[in-house]
């Protein structure tokens, strides 16, 4: 009905028939889906004057009509005749949803994308309407179009668009003289070019009009709109802009129903981020190793605070480098118009902290990499506040608040297991996930999917190193995955190091036994050691020159899983090397037995690297090592025997570990 009325099938024109037929068609369309009266019918086929065969050809007319559309498409009722249509059929229906759509767009801060909606819809009119029906049905689709054109010249207004408005404005407001949006927009597209005076006059013309047409002034916006022009501001925008939603988002995923532990901290650091009187944005980051449960964390604290944040809380998960990509979220989702977000990562940061003042926005970053990719997102208006995740501790960000996040303790393990299964765990269940959230979850997962398992069942499974990784995994919830994702972001030298590591099932290691596994400089591989400290791959326990570092149960079982082409050769340095450094303490040891433990420092020694030793020791007769781990065995014999050391702390200490081998059964009379 956007010109000529027309019918298509397919595509393909169809032919309507008399001029009769199309008026009926014509009456039935615009009131589609309403009933429409047989009087009302015969008044717009004959007036007051209708023939005495008028409802035999009204019902030929019927009739036809149903042969073209189909005889389902036109119903008879008690009244009139009524046609079924959807809104996807009706050109003019289509043209109304394209613009509450646009106008959504919009408001939603996609201008570019409601422009070209917009400029879709006065796409469908094909001509001056050719219906002659007594309602005002050409008037009325001429207000419709005239409502989208407006609307699409403001949104190009606010686009930045002028050049190629003026000459369309110009004709359009010509045609409606009356039209005061039209005026407004032409004097802003001048305006905007430069062409003030022309501007100008395009007001006083309109003002003319309406005084002697119509006895009024122009509105107070177009008047302000000239004011403003006048007085020659930098910038000129649309008297009548488009309406547009105030953007408070609310990004925050939900937070887990089943959470448990670390209340304290939460609290604190709740206070932490509403602190009265601040001077600039607190910036909360929360580290720890993979599958610990950051983000979790950060969401309970993020809606711990939320109504703290009334203009908004955004969250994004940064993957790699993608810095920008979220930066220009955040500005679209805070209102900015998708062709006005800036491609630069420096020019979308520094909008954002324009967009963020004098407002009260929380900002969740989530898997951080490292301290630049946070920089861009931490605006200097004290309303607002920062939280961020990380795999690494990120002490070089100036003014954070740096929370470590430890593991679940056994009664807090026994308890989120609960919570997800419904039962007791059991305590072997509970210490083969070693405190870790991910791995409580996969298993929790695991007997949700597997009801006829009982949690024994599962902790028997996961009692072998070896494959204990292959069963915590269930769907996304995979702990290896979540490790492999660490150990990929890691250079080189770290990798090498992280795996070496794990060649060794010890509990703790010394740090000098780095610089073994790097065969490198002290320097080196203590900054190496340093660094996976600071990933959470590796802890250290202790202080000064007692400073021992481990891995988690489950991070030495992917340690162990990756290749190390080097295997044989790295192991035997490393007995070699505990070799040295415990013959040259046991040659320092007391001559009598009965020395009191602690009285010098070789003793300490023996006594804090024991655990160790015996895990060398196994190991390297596991492996084939077995003169190395004869040796090294002697040695720590000499130890226990010289200082006395048979008692509960030794107890269950076997010096054999190759029981087959007579060199190391018992103990040597000699070395």
């Amino acid at each position: 009905m956007l010109g000529p009325l027309r019918v298509e099938c397919d595509g393909a024109e169809v032919a309507v028939g008399t001029p009769q037929t199309r008026t009926v068609l014509a009456l039935l369309v615009w009131r589609a889906n309403e009933v429409v009266p047989v009087g009302r019918i015969s008044d717009e086929l004959w007036g007051d004057t209708p023939p005495p065969s008028a409802k035999v050809q009204l019902q030929g007319i019927i009739s036809r009509l149903r042969r073209l559309l189909g005889k389902e498409r036109i119903a008879t009722t008690a009244t009139g005749y009524l046609l079924h249509a959807t809104a996807a059929e009706l050109d003019v229906e289509l043209v109304r949803q394209d613009l509450a759509a646009a106008r959504g767009l919009i408001a939603d801060g996609d201008v570019a994308l409601g422009a070209a909606r917009l400029r879709e819809a006065l796409g469908r009119w094909h001509g001056p309407t050719g219906l002659h029906l007594t309602e005002p049905v050409a008037e009325q689709l001429e207000e419709l179009r005239m409502t989208v054109l407006e609307e699409r010249v403001d949104a190009d207004l606010l686009l930045g668009g002028t050049a190629d408005l003026i000459g369309e404005l110009t004709a359009a407001a010509a045609e409606h003289p009356l039209r005061e949006r039209l005026r407004a927009q032409l004097m802003t597209a001048l305006a905007r070019r430069g062409r003030v005076s022309e501007a100008l006059d395009v007001f006083l013309a309109f003002r003319r009009s309406m005084v002697d047409e119509l006895g009024v002034e122009p509105s107070a916006r177009l008047c302000a709109l000239h004011a403003g022009i006048l007085r020659g501001e930098p910038e000129v925008w649309p008297a009548f802009p488009l309406p547009r939603k105030e953007h408070r988002p609310q990004q925050l995923p939900p937070a887990l129903p089943d959470f448990v532990s670390h209340e304290d901290v939460l609290a604190e650091l709740a206070d932490a981020l509403v602190a009265p009187g601040r001077v600039r944005s607190p910036l909360v980051v929360v580290s720890g190793t993979a599958g610990l449960g950051k983000t979790s964390f950060a969401l309970q604290l993020a809606h711990r605070v939320r109504d703290r944040f009334p203009d908004g809380q955004l969250f994004a998960t940064l993957r790699g480098d993608d810095t920008t990509a979220v930066l220009q979220r955040f500005l679209r989702a805070l209102g900015v118009p998708a062709d006005l977000v800036p491609s630069a990562e420096e020019e979308c940061s520094a909008l954002l902290r324009d967009l963020v003042t004098g407002r009260e926005v929380l900002l969740v970053v989530d898997n951080a990499a490292d301290a630049s990719q946070v920089r861009p997102f931490v605006p200097a208006e004290p309303g607002c506040a920062v939280l961020v995740t990380s795999r690494r501790a990120l002490g070089e960000l100036e003014g954070a608040r740096l929370v470590r996040l430890g593991l679940l303790d056994a009664g807090e393990s026994a308890e989120l297991l609960t919570r997800i299964v419904g039962v007791p765990p059991g305590d072997a269940l509970v210490a083969r996930c070693g405190g870790l959230p991910l791995a409580l979850r996969a298993a929790g997962a695991l007997l949700l999917d597997r009801p006829h398992w009982t949690t024994h069942d599962l902790a028997v499974r996961l009692a072998d190193e070896r494959t204990r990784l292959d069963w915590l995994e269930a769907g996304d919830l995979d702990v290896r995955a979540s490790f492999a994702a660490s150990y990929r972001q890691l250079p080189p030298s770290h990798q090498m190091l992280f795996r070496r590591l794990g060649l060794l099932p010890t509990t703790t290691v010394p740090g000098w036994l780095a610089v073994t596994l790097l065969d490198t400089g002290d320097a080196a591989a203590e900054r190496v050691l340093g660094d996976l400290v600071s990933c959470h791959l590796v802890h250290a326990v202790g202080s000064g020159d007692a400073i021992r570092y481990g891995m988690h149960d489950l991070l030495r079982c992917f340690a162990a899983e990756q290749a190390e082409p080097e295997q044989d050769a790295v192991l035997a340095r490393v007995v070699r090397a505990w070799l040295a450094m415990a013959e040259s303490m046991a040659a320092l040891l007391p001559a009598h037995h009965s020395a009191e433990p602690g009285t010098c420092d070789p003793i300490a020694w023996f006594d804090t690297e024991l655990p160790a030793l015996r895990v060398v020791v196994e190991t390297a007769a596991a492996r084939g090592m077995a003169e190395h781990a004869s040796e090294l065995a002697v040695v720590c014999q000499r130890y226990l025997d010289r200082c006395g050391r048979g008692d509960h702390r030794t107890a269950g200490v076997r010096w054999s570990p190759r029981p087959a081998s007579p060199a190391i059964r018992g103990r040597p009379a000699t070395r």
